[in-house]
């Protein structure tokens, strides 16, 4: 009930209380006819799109899937196969637990 009152009594001082020849919201809207307002309204307007379409540009490069190999393709195969004999069991190790794990899910 209070804020009815209160919100009453704001919409009667913004639309009947003179402030000098009109009321404020014949002040504000004076101002927004004017040359000034009308060229930010514009401007403001433009931004706004600018921002958007950077926003979407940004988001749509974060959906994107990540390059496959990950610049493995640009190794010289003489150094892939130094690490081979430091990580090839690493691999094997990975498509046993894999396969593992396969074979808990599957009834």
């Amino acid at each position: 009930m209070w804020r009815g009152a209160v919100f009453a009594f704001l919409v009667y001082v913004v639309f009947f209380v003179p402030l000098g020849e009109r009321s404020a919201f014949g002040h504000l809207m004076r101002v927004v006819k004017t040359d000034e307002a009308q060229e930010l309204g514009r401007e403001v307007s433009v931004a706004t799109q600018r921002i958007a379409q950077q926003i979407g540009n940004q988001v749509r490069e974060a959906n994107q899937p990540p390059a496959v190999d990950a610049g493995a393709s640009q190794v010289p195969e003489a150094v892939q196969e130094q690490f081979q004999e430091i990580v090839g069991h690493a691999y094997a190790r990975e498509e046993h637990v894999e396969a593992t794990e396969r074979a808990q899910v599957e009834p």
